[in-house]
């Protein structure tokens, strides 16, 4: 039997984007604390402002199929620290960048990415929800080598499939980021029993829970209630510049 075929990226934009690497400026999105609504850290954010209608997680699913993920990533990585400092971003902020795991590759590689990283701010390491069922050795690999560097962990978008539920133990986040369909559906069974395992994980380990998707009073509400201290979303601003969000933080 024939293994089943990923249907390729077509997209214009997209395609444009990946060919255009350098095109590429990243924006910062608050985390907030849900309960002073302080500015406590950003996310990095990969966007192409100059490539029309491009959305980012197209170029990434484009770099995935054509295996150069972990070359995307480290570039947006990179660009991330350079304009966090640039901005004066790195002193008081903790920096989250993402590190996809279909992207982890050797491990001088690894390292090599990872040594890139260190600056002035408190880096999470934020890894995302793709890929997980992969490798598991080179993923805790990577995870201790993080942790080796002083950098913080986080599990992206948990509850958004089921292996970021598995992962959980594997990758033991010190964050653990709540995916935003579980505030869109609060009284489901999905969202019920991704909050049991969560709570179940932070009692034993001390993790903190953040709530992405975040729109509204109500949301930051049910999240603190959820046990989450930390949060992302439109409540507290979208992506930005970092020059923008030095303005907010004043």
């Amino acid at each position: 039997m024939s293994a089943t075929r990923i249907a390729p990226v077509t997209s214009i934009a997209a395609r444009a984007a990946l060919n255009a690497i350098d095109a590429m400026v990243p924006r910062f999105q608050p985390v907030v604390s849900l309960v002073s609504g302080d500015i406590v850290g950003i996310e990095a954010l990969a966007r192409w402002p100059t490539v029309i209608g491009v959305d980012p997680a197209e170029v990434f699913a484009l770099a995935r199929a054509k295996g150069v993920v972990s070359d995307i990533d480290f570039a947006c990585r990179t660009a991330a620290v350079k304009e966090a400092r640039s901005a004066k971003l790195t002193d008081g902020l903790a920096l989250y960048l993402n590190y996809e795991p279909s992207g982890i590759a050797n491990q001088a590689r690894n390292n090599a990415h990872l040594d890139a990283l260190q600056c002035e701010a408190d880096v999470v390491l934020e890894i995302t929800e793709r890929g997980l069922d992969g490798d598991r050795e080179s993923l805790r690999s990577l995870v201790s080598s993080a942790r080796q560097r002083g950098f913080s962990i986080a599990l992206d978008d948990v509850g958004s499939n089921a292996a970021t539920l598995r992962a959980l133990p594997v990758v033991r986040p010190d964050i653990v980021k709540l995916d935003a369909s579980i505030l869109r559906r609060p009284h489901s069974l999905h969202t019920a029993r991704v909050l049991f395992s969560v709570r179940r994980y932070v009692a034993t380990t001390g993790a903190v829970v953040l709530a992405e998707g975040i729109e509204s009073e109500r949301d930051r509400a049910k999240a603190i209630e959820w046990g989450a201290t930390l949060g992302q979303g439109w409540l507290f601003g979208a992506a930005a510049t970092g020059a923008d969000v030095r303005m907010t933080i004043g």
